[in-house]
Protein backbone atom coordinates (compact mmCIF):
# COMPACT_ATOMS: atom_id res chain seq x y z
CA UNK A 1 0.00 0.00 0.00
CA UNK A 2 1.07 3.97 -0.87
CA UNK A 3 2.22 5.72 1.89
CA UNK A 4 0.81 9.07 0.27
CA UNK A 5 -2.85 8.64 -0.72
CA UNK A 6 -4.45 11.21 -3.13
CA UNK A 7 -8.24 12.44 -3.00
CA UNK A 8 -10.06 14.55 -5.17
CA UNK A 9 -13.64 15.72 -4.92
CA UNK A 10 -16.06 14.72 -8.06
CA UNK A 11 -15.79 17.40 -10.34
CA UNK A 12 -12.24 16.22 -11.49
CA UNK A 13 -13.79 14.00 -13.90
CA UNK A 14 -11.17 11.81 -14.26
CA UNK A 15 -11.70 8.00 -16.31
CA UNK A 16 -12.80 5.12 -14.15
CA UNK A 17 -9.27 3.57 -15.39
CA UNK A 18 -6.98 6.78 -14.28
CA UNK A 19 -8.92 6.64 -11.14
CA UNK A 20 -8.33 2.73 -10.41
CA UNK A 21 -4.78 2.63 -11.90
CA UNK A 22 -3.58 5.50 -9.69
CA UNK A 23 -5.51 4.79 -6.55
CA UNK A 24 -6.86 7.93 -6.39
CA UNK A 25 -10.51 8.44 -4.05
CA UNK A 26 -13.09 10.61 -5.05
CA UNK A 27 -15.46 12.85 -2.41
CA UNK A 28 -18.70 13.56 -4.01
CA UNK A 29 -20.39 16.56 -4.53
CA UNK A 30 -24.11 16.79 -4.58
CA UNK A 31 -26.74 17.38 -7.25
CA UNK A 32 -30.39 18.01 -5.98
CA UNK A 33 -33.69 17.88 -9.00
CA UNK A 34 -37.09 18.80 -7.45
CA UNK A 35 -36.89 17.16 -4.33
CA UNK A 36 -34.45 14.70 -4.96
CA UNK A 37 -30.50 14.65 -4.03
CA UNK A 38 -27.74 12.73 -5.80
CA UNK A 39 -24.29 12.08 -5.01
CA UNK A 40 -22.38 13.01 -8.58
CA UNK A 41 -20.67 10.00 -9.25
CA UNK A 42 -24.54 8.26 -9.12
CA UNK A 43 -26.34 10.46 -11.41
CA UNK A 44 -25.24 10.53 -15.32
CA UNK A 45 -25.90 13.75 -17.20
CA UNK A 46 -28.85 11.98 -19.47
CA UNK A 47 -30.19 11.22 -16.22
CA UNK A 48 -29.94 14.60 -14.96
CA UNK A 49 -31.26 16.28 -18.23
CA UNK A 50 -34.37 14.02 -18.65
CA UNK A 51 -35.21 14.83 -14.90
CA UNK A 52 -34.85 18.60 -15.60
CA UNK A 53 -37.21 18.07 -18.64
CA UNK A 54 -40.17 17.60 -16.19
CA UNK A 55 -39.76 20.28 -13.67
CA UNK A 56 -39.27 23.74 -13.61
CA UNK A 57 -36.12 25.57 -12.58
CA UNK A 58 -32.47 23.96 -13.05
CA UNK A 59 -31.08 21.93 -10.25
CA UNK A 60 -28.56 22.58 -7.91
CA UNK A 61 -25.41 21.53 -6.59
CA UNK A 62 -24.01 21.40 -3.14
CA UNK A 63 -20.06 20.44 -1.40
CA UNK A 64 -19.56 17.08 0.16
CA UNK A 65 -20.52 17.19 3.69
CA UNK A 66 -17.80 16.56 6.39
CA UNK A 67 -18.44 13.49 7.09
CA UNK A 68 -17.70 11.91 3.34
CA UNK A 69 -14.91 13.55 3.82
CA UNK A 70 -14.00 12.02 6.88
CA UNK A 71 -15.31 8.56 5.84
CA UNK A 72 -12.54 8.74 2.65
CA UNK A 73 -9.79 10.28 5.23
CA UNK A 74 -10.10 7.66 7.69
CA UNK A 75 -10.70 4.82 5.46
CA UNK A 76 -7.09 5.44 3.84
CA UNK A 77 -5.39 5.93 7.07
CA UNK A 78 -6.82 2.29 7.55
CA UNK A 79 -5.27 1.11 5.20
CA UNK A 80 -2.13 1.96 6.20
CA UNK A 81 -1.32 5.36 4.23
CA UNK A 82 0.32 7.96 6.55
CA UNK A 83 -0.12 11.44 4.64
CA UNK A 84 -2.89 12.60 2.59
CA UNK A 85 -2.91 15.04 -0.64
CA UNK A 86 -6.41 16.11 -0.70
CA UNK A 87 -7.40 18.31 -3.91
CA UNK A 88 -10.33 20.20 -4.83
CA UNK A 89 -12.92 22.62 -6.58
CA UNK A 90 -11.63 26.21 -6.56
CA UNK A 91 -12.83 27.73 -3.09
CA UNK A 92 -13.72 31.20 -4.51
CA UNK A 93 -16.99 29.09 -6.18
CA UNK A 94 -17.57 26.21 -3.56
CA UNK A 95 -17.56 25.23 -0.27
CA UNK A 96 -15.72 22.09 -0.46
CA UNK A 97 -12.81 23.00 0.48
CA UNK A 98 -14.64 24.32 3.81
CA UNK A 99 -15.73 20.90 4.09
CA UNK A 100 -12.52 19.35 3.50
CA UNK A 101 -11.00 21.42 6.44
CA UNK A 102 -13.73 21.17 9.17
CA UNK A 103 -12.99 17.26 8.50
CA UNK A 104 -9.21 17.33 9.32
CA UNK A 105 -10.41 18.69 12.64
CA UNK A 106 -12.09 15.84 13.56
CA UNK A 107 -9.73 12.80 11.57
CA UNK A 108 -7.51 10.79 13.78
CA UNK A 109 -4.23 11.47 11.71
CA UNK A 110 -3.74 15.45 11.26
CA UNK A 111 -1.19 14.87 7.92
CA UNK A 112 -3.84 15.97 5.61
CA UNK A 113 -2.81 18.72 3.27
CA UNK A 114 -5.30 20.46 1.09
CA UNK A 115 -4.71 22.31 -2.36
CA UNK A 116 -6.88 24.62 -4.10
CA UNK A 117 -6.61 23.88 -7.81
CA UNK A 118 -8.21 27.38 -8.62
CA UNK A 119 -10.20 25.60 -11.18
CA UNK A 120 -12.71 22.98 -12.11
CA UNK A 121 -13.34 20.11 -13.84
CA UNK A 122 -10.31 19.14 -15.93
CA UNK A 123 -8.27 21.68 -14.69
CA UNK A 124 -8.67 19.84 -11.24
CA UNK A 125 -8.37 16.67 -12.41
CA UNK A 126 -5.35 16.71 -14.41
CA UNK A 127 -3.40 18.27 -10.95
CA UNK A 128 -4.99 15.39 -8.80
CA UNK A 129 -3.84 13.24 -11.92
CA UNK A 130 -0.37 14.46 -11.55
CA UNK A 131 0.11 14.22 -7.92
CA UNK A 132 -0.67 10.22 -8.19
CA UNK A 133 1.65 10.14 -10.86
CA UNK A 134 4.12 11.92 -8.44
CA UNK A 135 2.85 9.20 -5.61
CA UNK A 136 3.91 6.21 -8.03
CA UNK A 137 7.78 8.25 -8.81
CA UNK A 138 8.18 8.33 -4.89
CA UNK A 139 7.93 12.08 -4.34
CA UNK A 140 7.18 13.04 -0.64
CA UNK A 141 4.61 15.12 0.45
CA UNK A 142 6.34 18.57 0.68
CA UNK A 143 7.65 17.67 -3.24
CA UNK A 144 4.25 17.05 -4.49
CA UNK A 145 2.82 20.31 -3.14
CA UNK A 146 5.68 22.24 -4.22
CA UNK A 147 4.88 20.69 -7.94
CA UNK A 148 1.19 20.98 -7.37
CA UNK A 149 1.92 24.95 -6.99
CA UNK A 150 4.34 25.08 -9.65
CA UNK A 151 2.35 23.24 -12.44
CA UNK A 152 -0.94 25.26 -11.45
CA UNK A 153 0.45 27.76 -12.70
CA UNK A 154 0.87 26.34 -15.78
CA UNK A 155 -2.53 24.64 -16.63
CA UNK A 156 -5.32 26.19 -18.51
CA UNK A 157 -8.29 25.87 -18.91
CA UNK A 158 -10.90 27.55 -21.27
CA UNK A 159 -14.67 26.48 -22.07
CA UNK A 160 -17.21 27.55 -24.51
CA UNK A 161 -20.97 27.62 -23.11
CA UNK A 162 -24.21 27.95 -25.11
CA UNK A 163 -25.54 30.15 -22.17
CA UNK A 164 -25.03 32.24 -19.14
CA UNK A 165 -27.98 31.24 -17.91
CA UNK A 166 -27.26 28.18 -15.39
CA UNK A 167 -24.02 30.86 -14.26
CA UNK A 168 -25.98 33.60 -13.38
CA UNK A 169 -28.79 31.66 -11.64
CA UNK A 170 -25.86 29.53 -9.26
CA UNK A 171 -24.13 33.14 -8.47
CA UNK A 172 -20.92 31.43 -10.02
CA UNK A 173 -20.67 33.67 -13.05
CA UNK A 174 -18.01 36.49 -11.36
CA UNK A 175 -16.42 38.89 -14.45
CA UNK A 176 -18.81 36.85 -17.03
CA UNK A 177 -21.94 38.87 -15.37
CA UNK A 178 -22.12 41.77 -17.79
CA UNK A 179 -22.03 39.23 -20.79
CA UNK A 180 -26.05 38.19 -19.49
CA UNK A 181 -28.70 39.22 -22.40
CA UNK A 182 -26.07 39.43 -24.99
CA UNK A 183 -25.51 35.60 -26.38
CA UNK A 184 -27.49 36.04 -29.70
CA UNK A 185 -24.51 38.23 -30.74
CA UNK A 186 -21.17 36.43 -29.26
CA UNK A 187 -19.80 33.21 -28.11
CA UNK A 188 -18.06 34.09 -24.88
CA UNK A 189 -14.86 31.86 -23.92
CA UNK A 190 -14.94 31.65 -20.18
CA UNK A 191 -11.70 30.89 -17.90
CA UNK A 192 -10.81 30.98 -14.61
CA UNK A 193 -9.09 34.56 -13.45
CA UNK A 194 -6.46 35.03 -11.10
CA UNK A 195 -9.18 35.22 -8.50
CA UNK A 196 -9.77 31.66 -9.37
CA UNK A 197 -13.63 32.72 -10.13
CA UNK A 198 -14.92 32.25 -13.72
CA UNK A 199 -14.17 35.20 -16.28
CA UNK A 200 -14.50 36.01 -19.77
CA UNK A 201 -11.07 35.36 -21.84
CA UNK A 202 -12.52 36.18 -25.16
CA UNK A 203 -15.89 36.81 -26.95
CA UNK A 204 -16.48 36.14 -30.30
CA UNK A 205 -19.09 35.93 -33.28
CA UNK A 206 -19.37 32.12 -33.88
CA UNK A 207 -18.47 28.68 -31.97
CA UNK A 208 -15.92 28.17 -34.82
CA UNK A 209 -14.23 30.81 -34.14
CA UNK A 210 -14.07 30.52 -30.35
CA UNK A 211 -12.74 27.07 -31.45
CA UNK A 212 -10.12 28.69 -33.04
CA UNK A 213 -9.56 30.85 -30.47
CA UNK A 214 -8.44 28.63 -27.85
CA UNK A 215 -6.62 26.23 -30.14
CA UNK A 216 -4.55 29.43 -31.01
CA UNK A 217 -4.10 29.78 -27.01
CA UNK A 218 -2.96 25.61 -27.31
CA UNK A 219 -1.06 26.23 -30.70
CA UNK A 220 1.36 29.29 -29.26
CA UNK A 221 1.50 27.21 -25.73
CA UNK A 222 2.73 24.41 -27.66
CA UNK A 223 5.31 26.39 -29.38
CA UNK A 224 7.54 26.04 -26.66
CA UNK A 225 8.54 22.15 -27.85
CA UNK A 226 7.38 20.74 -24.17
CA UNK A 227 5.35 17.83 -24.25
CA UNK A 228 1.69 18.46 -22.92
CA UNK A 229 -1.05 16.42 -21.54
CA UNK A 230 -4.08 18.08 -23.07
CA UNK A 231 -7.44 17.09 -22.17
CA UNK A 232 -10.76 17.82 -24.26
CA UNK A 233 -14.36 18.14 -21.83
CA UNK A 234 -17.60 18.01 -23.12
CA UNK A 235 -21.01 18.29 -21.63
CA UNK A 236 -23.45 15.96 -22.60
CA UNK A 237 -22.22 15.83 -26.32
CA UNK A 238 -19.77 13.40 -27.18
CA UNK A 239 -20.01 13.37 -30.53
CA UNK A 240 -18.69 16.41 -30.84
CA UNK A 241 -16.36 16.20 -28.21
CA UNK A 242 -14.73 12.94 -29.88
CA UNK A 243 -14.68 15.62 -33.54
CA UNK A 244 -12.57 17.83 -31.23
CA UNK A 245 -10.51 14.97 -29.99
CA UNK A 246 -9.61 13.80 -33.41
CA UNK A 247 -8.82 16.96 -34.90
CA UNK A 248 -6.77 17.37 -31.46
CA UNK A 249 -4.62 13.89 -31.92
CA UNK A 250 -4.20 14.22 -35.51
CA UNK A 251 -2.74 17.78 -35.73
CA UNK A 252 -0.58 16.85 -32.28
CA UNK A 253 0.40 13.16 -32.51
CA UNK A 254 3.60 13.46 -29.83
CA UNK A 255 1.12 15.20 -27.32
CA UNK A 256 -0.76 13.15 -24.59
CA UNK A 257 -4.71 14.00 -25.11
CA UNK A 258 -7.58 12.58 -24.01
CA UNK A 259 -11.64 13.30 -23.78
CA UNK A 260 -13.81 13.29 -20.48
CA UNK A 261 -17.27 14.26 -19.85
CA UNK A 262 -18.35 16.75 -17.30
CA UNK A 263 -20.69 15.59 -15.14
CA UNK A 264 -23.73 16.70 -13.12
CA UNK A 265 -22.13 19.06 -10.89
CA UNK A 266 -20.60 21.08 -13.86
CA UNK A 267 -23.43 20.61 -15.98
CA UNK A 268 -25.89 22.40 -13.69
CA UNK A 269 -23.57 25.47 -13.79
CA UNK A 270 -22.22 25.55 -17.39
CA UNK A 271 -25.45 23.59 -19.35
CA UNK A 272 -25.76 21.03 -22.23
CA UNK A 273 -23.24 21.35 -25.10
CA UNK A 274 -20.16 23.20 -23.27
CA UNK A 275 -17.14 22.39 -24.77
CA UNK A 276 -13.88 22.72 -22.79
CA UNK A 277 -10.12 22.38 -23.21
CA UNK A 278 -7.27 21.61 -20.15
CA UNK A 279 -3.71 21.49 -20.65
CA UNK A 280 -0.15 21.56 -19.27
CA UNK A 281 3.23 20.52 -19.29
CA UNK A 282 3.78 17.13 -18.98
CA UNK A 283 6.15 14.83 -17.50
CA UNK A 284 6.68 17.50 -15.34
CA UNK A 285 9.26 19.03 -14.27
Amino acid sequence: MRKIGIVMDSTGYLTHDILEKLQIRVVPLNVTIGDETFPEPELSNDILFEKLSHISGLSTTSQPSVGAFLQTYESLFSEGVEEIVSIHLSAAISGTLRSAHMAIDLASNPNIHLFDSRSAAAGLGVLAWAAAEWVEQGLIVSEILHNLQILRQHTELYFIVNTLENLRKGGRIGGAAALVGTLLQIKPILYFNQKAVIDVFDKVRSSTRAWQRVLDELIKTLSNGKRYRICVIHVNVPKEGAILLNELQTRFPEHEIRLFEAGPVIATHVGPGTLGLAFHPWPFP
